[in-house]
């Protein structure tokens, strides 16, 4: 068995080499590849990128560059079949440049994928993420396990609106490895293994219309940052002078999201809607559920915090509100019921939160986030799926 990392970047060489040295300074005593995909625009940063990698002189990194700019979609679907064409690697996986792996986690995801090489592993990270002028160090607790989880319950949470509740054992693409047969699955029965709106969750079910199971390794691997770089955030916050803005420039007029049940609506997780109902058209509703309207509208309100524009975020509140979404959707007899309960009760106040620690600077957030956590006994963010132990040596 043998691992390949695809490393795509754009425009941001230093995080790139970063991202490289966090790979390449694993201590593994087996061998993988890195193959870097350089989809920047910049002549400058390609020049750098490019005079990096070959400086390494290591026989394990490839790099690659497309004759000219691709959508992000394309470039990482690209990227991988050159990958999957250069490498003899039995498993391939998608390594963002602002992704950085912990020292010593690659000999213990090594281990995990080799103790069923026929599946597809997700894993867990750790995001240093800034909010407003400080970093905050979002450190989930994990159990180190290694868990089986049915493709199934992605599909149903993902019907019944409840994208949240997948939390960070959500198999995206770039947070899996793949092995290669399943990659080719993916491959002849949708086209391509991932260009679509976006190619993360694109990925996703399409491998979950195909496989039965993955393995999700709860450990926090890895270390993100750079949020204020990050596509999917600047989506979120529905900021078109972000690398969202760049996203649709290479998107061209094509349709967008087109498929998802309001279509073209930049918010919360509607693009994730989307992805499940274009392989939902092509695999039928018997094992892709309808998705559930309430539920969806619910989950698509939970975007409205993400947005700081009152005028933008206003408006996604009409929107919202036309197509049948209320701030209390609770049924009126509930709402009747909680509010005579109230009069003569106080309501329980809920447990309070653990403050999350801050800092000035992705550095010191990264260097807290290094320290090593104590594992929990047991994660509660994994209950909605319903996750089976399996045993493996480290």
């Amino acid at each position: 068995m043998k691992l390949c990392f695809v490393l795509v970047t754009r425009n941001r060489t230093d995080h790139a080499i970063a991202a490289i040295r966090a790979l390449l300074t694993q201590e593994s005593a087996e061998p993988f590849d890195l193959v870097v995909s350089d989809n920047s625009e910049l002549a400058e940063d390609a020049r750098r990128l490019e005079e990096y990698c070959r400086s390494t002189g290591d026989s394990r990194l490839i790099y690659i560059r497309p004759e000219a700019p691709m959508a992000m979609p394309a470039h990482w679907n690209w990227a991988i079949e050159q990958a999957m064409a250069r490498s003899d690697a039995t498993h391939f996986g998608v390594q963002y440049d602002r992704k950085l792996w912990k020292p010593g986690e690659l000999r213990v995801f090594h281990a995990a994928c080799a103790s069923d090489p026929r599946t597809t592993v997700a894993y867990g990270c750790d995001i240093a993420f800034l909010r407003g002028q400080a970093v905050e160090a979002w450190a989930t607790p994990v159990t180190g396990r290694l868990y089986d989880i049915r493709t199934s319950t992605i599909v149903h949470l993902t019907s019944r609106g409840m994208v949240h509740q997948l939390g960070s054992a959500y198999p995206l693409l770039a947070n899996c490895m793949v092995p290669r047969p399943a990659l080719e699955r993916v491959r002849a029965r949708f086209g391509t293994i991932c260009d679509s709106a976006t190619p993360d969750a694109g990925f996703t079910y399409r491998l979950c219309a195909l496989d039965e199971r993955y393995l999700y390794l709860d450990r926090a691997s890895v270390l993100v940052h750079g949020s204020r770089l990050s596509h999917g955030a600047s989506y979120l916050r529905g900021d078109g002078s972000g690398t969202h803005g760049d996203f649709r420039k290479l998107w061209g007029d094509r349709p967008w999201l087109d498929a998802a049940p309001i279509p073209g609506l930049d918010l919360g997780w509607n693009i994730v809607f989307h992805e499940y109902t274009l392989v939902q058209r092509v695999v039928g509703e018997v094992q892709f559920p309808p998705i559930d309207r309430a539920g969806y509208l619910r989950e698509l309100a939970f975007g409205l915090a993400w947005i700081d524009d009152p005028v933008r975020q206003k408006e996604m509140r009409r929107i919202l509100g036309e197509h049948g979404w209320r701030e209390d959707a609770r049924p009126p007899l509930r709402r009747l019921l909680s509010r005579l309960r109230g009069a003569v009760r106080r309501k329980p106040m809920p447990p309070p939160q653990l403050p999350v620690p801050t800092f000035p600077g992705d550095d010191e957030a990264l260097q807290y986030l290094l320290q090593p956590q104590p594992f929990a006994d047991q994660n509660p963010r994994l209950a909605p799926l319903e996750p089976v132990e399996v045993p493996f040596r480290a």
